[in-house]
């Protein structure tokens, strides 16, 4: 580890790491993220936290938000596209043309008991599938494919997840994406969170 003046490790805390460039020392908020298939462990910045000096101490950076912050909820619903990924690819062949959409609907139904373009909108799946037009009519044989994947997904989630489907829900529910100025951020996880992916082996999609 580099060797860092005292003020300023004193600013330097689990969950950050400190760059020093050209004299100056600055601080950014981090994770770690093992690569899939190794045991290599990358570091993945989450964001700028400020310049640190030892007569100012952490000086955060000015507030440079353009344009809407957009909310997503990200970890239920990018567990769903992973662990259901065979529902997703069933639907591709029943509806060629709109098994994305049948897919994304059954998703909220799933989540939230309905599903619409609000909530869509509010989802990551709207990243996962953008474009998809829900104010569009739809046929007898989509809505009840929308029903029964609904079903499907809860069969599913209910023999992978067990006893702590229920768990995965309320707090995989609460894990969102976070777009700023065009980046997205990952959401702080829960130490529920952290020990049900560690537990059932996952890697939040995308």
């Amino acid at each position: 580890m580099t060797d860092y003046p005292d003020w300023v490790m004193k600013f330097k805390e689990k969950g950050t790491y400190v760059n020093y460039v050209k004299g100056k020392y600055y601080l950014y908020a981090a994770h770690s993220k093992r690569v899939p298939g190794t045991k290599k462990i990358n570091r993945v910045c989450d964001g700028y936290l400020g310049r640190i000096t030892e007569e100012d101490g952490l000086i955060p950076p000015k507030d440079k938000v353009f344009g809407i912050v957009l909310v997503l909820e990200y970890g239920l619903s990018s567990t769903i596209l992973t662990v259901c990924s065979n529902i997703h690819k069933g639907f591709k062949r029943t509806f060629t043309k709109n098994g994305d959409f049948v897919m994304a609907a059954a998703i909220l139904c799933f989540i939230y008991g309905q599903y619409s373009e609000e909530l869509f909108r509010h989802s990551y799946i709207c990243m996962r599938f953008p474009g998809l037009d829900f104010k569009m009519p739809i046929t007898d044989a989509q809505s009840s494919g929308i029903e029964r994947g609904a079903r499907m997904i809860h069969h599913t989630m209910s023999g992978y997840f067990g006893n702590d489907l229920q768990d995965v829900i309320l707090h995989f529910g609460h894990v969102y994406k976070v777009r700023v100025n065009k980046k997205l951020y990952l959401s702080e996880e829960s130490e529920p969170v952290v020990l049900l992916k560690q537990k059932f082996n996952i890697e939040w999609e995308g």
